[in-house]
């Protein structure tokens, strides 16, 4: 899939499988400007993150904590944003202080590279953002259920088991253009 974000990471283009491009809002709610405003710290990019988790409504049926919310937000602002090196550094230095976040050190992403990650475990899944071990670019997530958990849904109920991955992506490619549909 190709996706398309705009540099202020406040909107979103995607090819609608007919190849139109279909541009809707979209973002974590928080941007890389945000992030970048001074002074640029750990402790500060967590507290504008956590304010920027805490105006968003969950998604309907995330029952999950706000820690893995916060992680979750970090990796899409990684993933979809251009950020000053300082704003990636105090991200990194942010992460261990969000609790049940750990450092993995063999991750695999789901082009199968290797990475260390920042893993998250909650109740009822573990969520990795998997870094290049050397450049400490972004390459990509996995996450997967820790427990076995019912969901009840308008379809019926469904049980996911433990063990079952939810996740798994790899960016192959990130570059700037100047509208949605170039490629670098």
């Amino acid at each position: 899939m190709e996706l398309w974000n705009s540099v202020d990471g406040r909107q979103t283009a995607l090819d609608d499988g007919k190849g139109r491009l279909v541009i809707h809002e979209a973002g974590p709610g928080v941007t890389a400007a945000d992030l970048a405003e001074a002074p640029v710290t750990p402790e500060r990019v967590l507290a504008r993150i956590k304010a920027a988790v805490a105006e968003t409504p969950a998604p309907p049926g995330d029952d999950g904590p706000d820690e893995q919310r916060i992680v979750e937000t970090i990796s899409r602002v990684m993933n979809e944003q251009a950020l000053e090196p300082g704003v990636r550094a105090a991200l990194f230095r942010a992460l261990p202080m969000i609790e049940g976040v750990s450092v993995k050190q063999d991750a695999v992403d789901a082009a199968g590279r290797h990475g260390v990650a920042f893993a998250y475990t909650g109740r009822w899944e573990r969520f990795e953002i998997i870094l290049n071990p050397e450049e400490y670019t972004y390459l990509g997530t996995y996450g997967e259920t820790v427990a076995t958990r019912t969901y009840t849904t308008p379809a019926g109920t469904r049980e996911v088991k433990a063990g079952t991955p939810v996740v798994w992506t790899a960016r192959l490619r990130a570059g700037i253009v100047d509208k949605p549909g170039e490629r670098p």
